[in-house]
């Protein structure tokens, strides 16, 4: 234990030596920008209240190691890490290459949190950005408000209640869009002058988590004002984020409003075989599995464009098992465009790996998990324009995201990939899934219509 430290937990009543088994997190407190005064230290020497109150909540959880050296975010210092919490502003003064070590430790499991300002930190590195997912636009509202609570089965929302109301200084967001973040709670508007807001869906999200890769995310925007420290309520919410990111249970999204849920943990009353046979995949725990030798399964409905959702976990198969013999299988969009399904975490990427647009686009980052661990794609997509002759006047266009992390942007596929349904292009066709002979696991498949 540094003398810091030990001088710093002094203050808060007598020196307490971390538990080895507990999850070690580095708390970053540095203002380059505006300074909260829950994160300005009265002497160097002395931690901020906010430092404090977190110290105190997480006591026998986590092991909180707080520091304002933006230099401690390293290689070599986050190996020692389980967990990395920002309360930050401003462009802070880190090396590109610490910068890139920060991200790349989160994408290998690593696990981040941040707290009100660190959404107005970083502006000018897109990685940060993207992980963090949304930017501060202004706080129109610094007043008592009523929030919604969208996902009470998150471990960082029990406690709070259906009616959680607080006073704080609530953000608006910019850069931020609902998926693949996956939004805990948000402003209730009808408790609020949602006319001062600047967002045109009246949609204030003030809490959410995200998969990052193989690690997570999770991020509050309270935390402003000293009460809300001291309030056991947020201290709760707060510690469990964090543990949450670290450990917690996976936590698959609820489809959104308006959406076509194509399977969602009952029967495949939705799908069937190419030719119309009813459905012979394996459903079972909330999931469905490839029976191998049964066929591709397809929606009944013809889709177009829009966001689809889909989570697969691809079996654990032999080593000695050649490139595309593990774990094989695929999401095609219109039963035309594939997105590879296999396990090809650490390897070299090609257009045939796990996140490829077969044939068309390589992933730009390996975003895969280890086999046996669910995964998620959400893909944007823009079906082929044609025109009134059925000329095709546009190719198809694809925006994909991988376990959170965004691998194609809005690339453009010029026909469709291999082994698809059909060769002809279409407004809209069914969503189908492959069999290649593998047990590929599927579960919370929905769609959202509607031009990207």
């Amino acid at each position: 234990m540094s003398t810091l430290t030990s001088l710093c937990l002094a203050l808060l009543g007598g020196v307490q030596e971390p538990a080895a088994d507990l999850p070690r997190v580095l708390f970053l407190t540095h203002s380059a920008g505006f300074t909260h005064g829950v994160v300005r230290r009265p002497a160097p020497e002395q931690f901020a209240h906010a430092e404090r109150c977190l110290l105190e909540a997480a006591k026998g959880r986590l092991e909180i190691v707080p520091t304002q050296d933006c230099a401690r975010i390293n290689a070599k210092e986050l190996a020692g890490f389980d967990a990395v919490l920002f309360y930050t502003t401003g462009e802070l003064p880190i090396a590109d290459e610490d910068r890139a070590a920060l991200m790349e430790w989160i994408r290998g499991g690593g696990a981040f949190a941040g707290v009100h300002s660190a959404t107005d930190t970083l502006y000018q590195y897109p990685p940060y950005v993207a992980l963090i997912g949304g930017l501060f636009d202004g706080h129109p509202w610094h007043e008592s408000v009523k929030m919604r609570i969208e996902a009470p089965d998150h471990p960082a929302m029990a406690g709070l209640g259906a009616d959680f109301g607080i006073e704080d200084e609530i953000y608006q967001f910019r850069a931020f869009r609902r998926h693949p973040v996956r939004v805990l709670m948000s402003l209730d508007v009808s408790s609020i002058e949602v006319e001062r807001g600047k967002r045109a869906d009246k949609d204030y999200a003030v809490a959410w988590c995200k998969d990052h890769g193989r690690g997570r995310v999770f991020y509050t925007a309270l935390g402003h004002r000293p009460e809300v420290w001291s309030d056991p309520r947020f201290q709760e919410h707060l510690v469990r984020g964090i543990q949450w990111a670290h450990s917690g249970p996976e936590h698959s999204p609820a489809p959104p409003e308006g959406a076509e849920v194509l399977f969602g943990g009952g029967a495949l009353d939705r799908w069937q075989h190419r030719g119309g046979a009813t459905a012979r995949w394996i459903v079972a725990d909330g999931a469905f599995q490839v029976a191998p030798g049964t066929g591709n399964l397809v929606t009944r409905a013809e889709l177009g464009s829009g966001l689809y959702h889909v989570e697969f976990m691809v079996p654990v198969t032999p080593a000695k098992n050649g490139w595309q013999d593990r774990g094989n299988s695929g999401v095609y969009v219109q039963g035309r465009y594939e997105v590879q399904v296999l396990d090809s975490l650490g390897r070299e990427l090609r257009s045939g790996d796990c996140g490829g647009i077969y044939g068309k686009h390589v992933a730009t980052v390996d975003a895969c998990r280890e086999a046996g661990r669910w995964q998620s794609y959400d893909i944007r997509f823009q079906a082929p324009v044609f025109d009134d002759a059925a000329q095709k006047t546009a190719n198809a266009r694809m925006s994909v995201w991988h376990n959170g992390i965004l691998i194609h942007d809005d690339v453009e596929v010029d026909g469709t990939t291999a082994a698809a349904m059909a060769s002809d292009e279409r407004p809209k066709g069914p969503l189908m899934l492959q069999d290649h002979g593998h047990g590929v696991r599927y579960r919370n498949v929905w769609f959202v219509p509607g031009d990207v």
